[in-house]
């Protein structure tokens, strides 16, 4: 198997050679690199050429939300993981929207970074517990989407049981191989049953299926 190649970019020393102690532990991840400033790491992104980019929000100098959206335009496809202590609601969506992959509080236990990094990796969009509440929250603050035509009774699938599951485990942050897992389920069937929740709810993302199971009391 193909090693995950992984660079971090964050200003502490002491995060920085925690996370490499950990990556080390497992034979599928190398670590390729590592930047203390976003300058450098924008850099290192570009040189390097990673599967995976951590990234600390706040360092000195050049923030990590300037660091990501400077990534993205040179490396449209980067794969970037924000991992920071700080769950500020506006720095999440700030992030979420410019094309984070992810974002993940260091307050996460060893077993759930090491995943987040694979679903990453896999292209999956990653929320911690508690970065999904704020993403939940919210949702449920803005404004509906407009109201669609009412479908002729029966046109739309009811939700079942498994949907419902589903839906449980979206408000909870877990990812997709995570929701496959609990539920016995391939990954082909985890996606085909997203697409029909997005239907059913007229949603586009996981965070509006969320907001709205929510909204709904669905869960």
């Amino acid at each position: 198997m193909t090693p995950i190649r992984i660079i971090i970019i964050d200003d502490h020393p002491i995060v920085r050679q925690g996370i490499a102690s950990l990556l080390s532990n497992y034979r599928e991840f190398v670590l390729v690199g590592e930047a203390d400033n976003g300058v450098d790491g924008r850099e290192l992104a570009q040189t390097a050429q990673p599967d995976v980019i951590l990234l600390d929000i706040r360092m000195p100098g050049e923030s990590g939300l300037e660091t990501l959206n400077a990534i993205l335009r040179q490396q449209p496809a980067a794969r970037v993981l924000m991992l920071t202590s700080f769950d500020d609601e506006e720095y999440v969506m700030t992030a979420l929207r410019s094309g984070a992959y992810g974002y993940v509080l260091k307050s996460v236990s060893d077993d759930q970074l090491v995943s987040a990094i694979r679903a990453v990796h896999r292209g999956e969009k990653v929320l911690s517990s508690q970065v999904t509440e704020q993403v939940i929250r919210r949702a449920l603050t803005e404004p509906a989407p407009p109201a669609r035509p009412a479908a002729a009774p029966g046109s739309l699938p009811a939700l079942d049981d498994e949907e419902i599951a589903i839906l449980r485990l979206l408000v909870q942050g877990a990812s997709n191989t995570e929701i496959g897992e609990t539920l016995y389920m391939s990954q082909t069937t985890v996606k085909r049953k997203l697409r029909q929740i997005f239907e059913t709810l007229h949603v586009q993302t996981r965070a509006q299926a969320a907001a709205e199971a929510v909204r709904q009391g669905l869960v």
